[in-house]
């Protein structure tokens, strides 16, 4: 197929939660970039698109021996007008592994990116790659979808 155009954006938004019996614990999350863009791919000769690296810096204080969880959920699948792909094509390897695992994008559950116990102080950092699965079957057009990244602690 020729002048197929297939771009994929995924917004990312980085959220600290603490619950109000937790007060003491001190979190701090970035993710960098703020869009992850995929290029756009002939699917004969690269079957998995791949984004550039996500830098993912946290900071865990105050924690003592409790455990904390940095997760994503995807808002949904892949939108562009009416066509969609399937949010699980989506998938990424992280490093440093641990406390970082490789996943796939939900949009039902979200899922474990990386685990720890006690503080993670300084901050650390891990890279996440991003990968979707290509294919002649998606429409040609413009994917985006939102993807929340959460460190919590219980």
């Amino acid at each position: 197929m020729t002048g197929r155009i297939l771009r994929l954006a995924l917004a990312v938004l980085a959220a600290g939660l603490v619950p109000a019996t937790a007060g003491a614990q001190k979190l701090d999350l970035t993710i960098t970039p703020g869009v992850i863009t995929f290029p756009s791919s002939d699917p004969d000769t690269v079957p998995i698109v791949t984004a550039a690296p996500v830098e993912v810096s946290y900071r865990v204080r105050q924690n003592n021996n409790s455990t904390w969880t940095l997760t994503v959920l995807a808002g949904g699948d892949l939108n562009s007008g009416s066509s969609t792909i399937d949010i699980s094509n989506v998938t990424w390897i992280a490093t440093p592994a641990p406390p970082f695992q490789t996943g796939t994008l939900s949009k039902a559950v979200a899922q474990t990116l990386a685990s720890g116990n006690g503080n993670a102080n300084p901050a650390k950092t891990g890279s996440i790659i991003f990968r979707v699965a290509n294919s002649w079957m998606y429409d040609a057009g413009t994917y985006t979808q939102t993807i929340v990244f959460t460190l919590s602690v219980p």
